[in-house]
């Protein structure tokens, strides 16, 4: 099962924040920038939910595969931690019905779930259930040392003061040897034993992964997510309250691109219930007829469903609903397709809706399948409530939205949902929809009405047989009737005249008329959400976030320039093989990594101030603003320090080889082996000294002998790149567009002759002096600021972003990067050489400049701000 491309974005933005978690230590100090990269700075306030604790939520609408993404979310987020971080997960989950689901996939070795955890952890992975942890059924220290260990729990068994939480609290006597190693808590949780499960836990700081996160925002909820102690907090749902700290939205446009969902939603209003119960047998009996022909076509099995949602203002009745299935087998439908799911009754346990085998066609419910419950054959939902009741469709609707086989099929009917309901007040219907749309993580843009006027009856159909009001008008019609308004012999007789209709071919159907609808609607739909323009940051990101996104368009008179420009860029050239048919692709620098061996390479490696990060982790821990899992002084890093003080020499010197070699073998360009091998050769010639020093800082270690392969990475990409462009493998190419709009994170409009209406406002003072000479050049046409990680890059051996575009009167382009005096630097001698390769390459109509502000031990290649003016005076 591999992620879709929406569901990698989320993990992108997952791994770019725990980049720059890293780099910064502060977790609101990441989430600033992580969205000031995305250009939208409104969004990255970040609120400290549980102090000391990274949390962070990812908003994914109903069917876009929440549980799988967090499947793939946790190495990424172990990888990000300490290498010495236990590696135990708490996912918590809001009810029995989803407990059961998750545990059943994450326990089962077959399940997408499940492999996808074995493979980043090497198949050393256990599940547990709350009753397993109790016992402690293959939970003890050395198991939580050596694998990792995934607890599934409901917040209701560790949420307040419960009968089943109390369990959780008492004395353990299956957990003591937890408590003996971990030693005394360092976060104590109030009246519970220090052998109780929840304490135990509590130590073992777990990453928490926080499944349908909006139900868990009560202060009952956040005491209980504290006292989990948690690393991290990873919240998963549609509908984020406004404290949430969202990394990634997904929308609906970029699951109806992956067929994920079935929209729009399309709603039909109707007169009556008679006419809703008719219609949406009518329709689902249509849709079984395209069904059948798709499985004709495709081999795909779906067999429609339909919900009716009957409404009771008391307690749900079995006998209501009984009532309702006897009008139903009465218009002629089969009791075995008929199935009843509320509070009480469950005639779905243990059915495979999505068999063949299975005869269910129809669900009577109320709420009942509003969580937990997922059946992409579920095609209608059908309000049975009377025409002046409110329809409460909000809890169940985001049911009938996943797409069987997640694949875009031939007939556009099969790729839609449907509502029927009688109201007399259909704007309210509306609302209740667009809350229901809400509620499962869409948008008032993802419905459509099916019919905008009643269609008008033929001349031919003059003797349709219409369908009785209620008897008398004292009480409207209603569950409470005990549908006592539904004839099921008229039903059926309606069905059958429609049947009988639909051999005659002037008269169309009343399905055929309602998909004829849909079909129009559908496409209104797609044309509307697929509307993309020459704006590859706003193209990239969900509707919700644009909005956020502040634009500032190309002035005018320069569109014609950017609409015709091409900017070289380097590309590699892919040779024919049985694989390809040869191409080009953009160059990567990791594409540079080809041939590079550890092997025979130096390992002089200063290892003087490697545990320096170390005691610089300990003292910042006193501000307050580190998150807790950089903390070098928890009960768990004790427990390591402990277990590993006790091995003998071999084992530790062993232990710490490895414990460099997990942290060390993230590098994508690096063969494993040659990675193990390299580790072995420097500790081998270590001696007691430089032994006992590493074995207090293995981490600073691996972090100096880190820094020394990228060295050696870095001078293979730069001879690589060298060698490939001389013997043309790679080329120089038109290539880069600029978009007709820029989304900078701060702005700026007082300097003339730029590109853009606004530019990026975030220059130092030399490039606004540089801004300055250039509007008063007449040969100067426009200039821009280059925004990093958006804007044009010369990509080579490194990535270079200059900071300055100007276009001259000529049709020259000119590429400047500007540098204070005390970048005289190896940065600077590696973008002069990437930019005089790409001047070269690019051919006569551009050039590349390195501007320092004075003439002064000029670096080769760079030039004085008044050399530079003067050069382009002259271009």
């Amino acid at each position: 099962m591999e992620l879709k491309s929406y569901q990698k974005k989320v993990i992108a933005d997952l791994t770019r924040y725990l980049e720059l978690l890293n780099e910064t230590k502060s977790d609101a100090a990441a989430f600033r920038l992580f969205w000031q990269e995305k250009s939208a700075p409104a969004l990255g306030l970040y609120q400290n939910v549980i102090p000391g604790v990274p949390n962070l939520c990812f908003k994914v609408p109903t069917g876009g595969g929440k549980t799988f993404i967090a499947c793939n979310a946790v190495r990424p987020i172990f990888d990000a931690l300490p290498a010495t971080k236990t590696k135990a997960v708490v996912w918590l989950v809001p009810s029995d019905a989803i407990l059961t689901q998750t545990a059943k996939a994450l326990k089962d070795t077959s399940h997408p779930y499940r492999q996808k955890i074995d493979i980043d952890f090497g198949g050393r992975v256990e599940v547990y259930t709350k009753q397993e942890l109790l016992n402690g059924q293959n939970f003890n220290p050395t198991a939580v040392t050596e694998q990792l260990s995934v607890m599934v729990l409901s917040y209701d068994s560790f949420r307040g003061r419960g009968k089943e939480v109390l369990k959780a609290y008492q004395e353990n006597s299956n957990l003591a040897e937890f408590a003996k190693v971990l030693g005394k808590p360092d976060s104590p949780i109030d009246k519970a034993d220090e052998t109780a499960l929840f304490q135990i836990i509590n130590q073992l700081n777990p990453l928490v992964v926080v499944d349908e996160s909006h139900h868990a925002r009560s202060e009952l909820s956040l005491e209980m997510l504290e006292n989990f102690n948690p690393c991290f907090v990873l919240d998963l749902t549609a509908t984020p309250k406004k404290e949430s700290n969202i990394i990634s939205y997904v929308d609906a446009v970029q699951l109806k691109n992956e067929h994920m969902v079935k929209l729009p939603v399309i709603v039909y209003n109707r007169d009556s219930q008679s006419e809703v119960l008719v219609d949406a047998i009518d329709l689902r009996n249509k849709l079984e007829e395209i069904a059948d022909a798709e499985y004709t076509k495709t081999g795909k099995y779906i067999r429609p469903i339909a919900l009716f949602q009957a409404q009771p203002k008391g307690k749900e009745d079995a006998t209501t609903f009984e009532k309702l299935r006897d009008k139903l087998v009465d218009a002629g439908i089969p009791a075995e397709q008929i199935a009843i799911r509320t509070a009480d009754v469950n005639e779905l346990k243990n059915t495979d809706l999505m068999s063949p085998n299975c005869p269910i066609r129809y669900i009577i419910t109320v709420n009942a399948l509003k969580e937990g419950w997922d059946c992409p054959f579920a095609y209608i939902l059908a309000s049975l409530a009377n025409k002046t009741s409110q329809v409460d469709v909000e809890q169940i609707l985001g049911r009938i939205l996943r797409l069987p086989h997640t694949s875009q099929h031939t007939q556009s009917a099969l790729n839609m949902s449907y509502v029927l309901t009688s109201s007399n007040d259909f704007n309210n219907t509306v609302a209740h929809i667009v809350k229901g749309l809400n509620s499962a993580g869409f948008s008032d843009k993802d419905y459509r009405i099916g019919e905008s006027a009643k269609p008008q009856i033929p001349e031919q159909a003059a003797e349709q047989i219409t369908l009785p009001a209620p008897q008398g008008t004292s009480k409207p019609e209603s569950v409470e009737d005990d549908f006592s308004g539904l004839d099921g012999k008229l039903i059926g007789a309606e069905l059958e005249r429609r049947r009988e209709q639909a051999q005659t071919p002037e008269i169309a159907p009343k399905a055929d008329t309602m998909l004829d609808a849909a079909a129009e609607a559908e496409k209104a739909y797609t044309d509307a959400i697929q509307q993309t323009g020459n704006d590859p940051v706003m193209d990239n990101l969900p509707w919700e976030v644009r909005d956020k996104v502040k634009s500032f368009q190309v002035n005018p008179q320069f569109r014609e320039d950017i609409e015709t420009l091409q900017i070289p860029q380097f590309f590699l050239k892919v040779e024919q093989s049985l694989f390809t048919d040869g191409s080009f692709e953009l160059l990567d620098k990791e594409m540079l990594a080809e041939g590079f061996t550890l092997k025979g390479k130096a390992y002089d490696i200063d290892f003087a101030a490697a545990d320096d990060e170390i005691r610089e982790i300990d003292v910042r821990e006193q501000d307050g603003g580190l998150p807790k899992v950089f903390k070098m002084e928890s009960a768990e890093q004790r427990y390591f320090k402990e277990w590993f003080n006790n091995l003998p020499p071999e084992s530790r010197v062993r232990q710490c080889k490895d414990m460099m070699f997990n942290q060390l073998n993230k590098l994508n360009m690096v063969d494993a082996a040659e990675l193990k091998a390299y580790i072995n050769r420097i500790v081998d010639d270590m001696d007691k000294a430089q032994l006992a020093a590493m074995e207090k800082a293995p981490l600073g270690y691996a972090a100096k002998i880190r820094a020394k392969i990228e060295t050696l990475l870095e001078a293979h990409y730069r001879e690589t790149f060298e060698k490939w462009l001389e013997t043309e493998r790679i080329v120089c190419t038109p290539s880069f567009r600029l978009p007709l709009a820029i989304h900078p994170t701060t702005h700026t409009d007082i300097y003339a002759r730029s590109l853009y209406t606004a530019e990026d406002g975030d220059m130092n003072k030399l490039e606004q002096k540089l801004v300055v000479e250039l509007t008063a050049l007449p040969n100067v046409r426009w200039w821009h600021r280059n925004i990093a990680r958006q804007g044009f890059a010369i990509n080579g051996f490194i990535k270079h972003y200059p900071d300055i575009l100007i276009m001259t009167q000529s049709g020259k382009l000119i590429c400047a990067e500007t540098k204070g005096e005390h970048l005289k630097n190896d940065d600077s001698r590696e973008k002069i050489a990437l930019g005089q390769a790409w001047r070269t390459a690019a051919g006569k109509d551009y050039r590349y400049y390195m501007v320092f502000e004075n003439d002064e031990n000029l670096l080769p290649g760079a030039m004085s701000m008044s050399q530079f003016i003067d050069t382009v005076k002259a271009l």
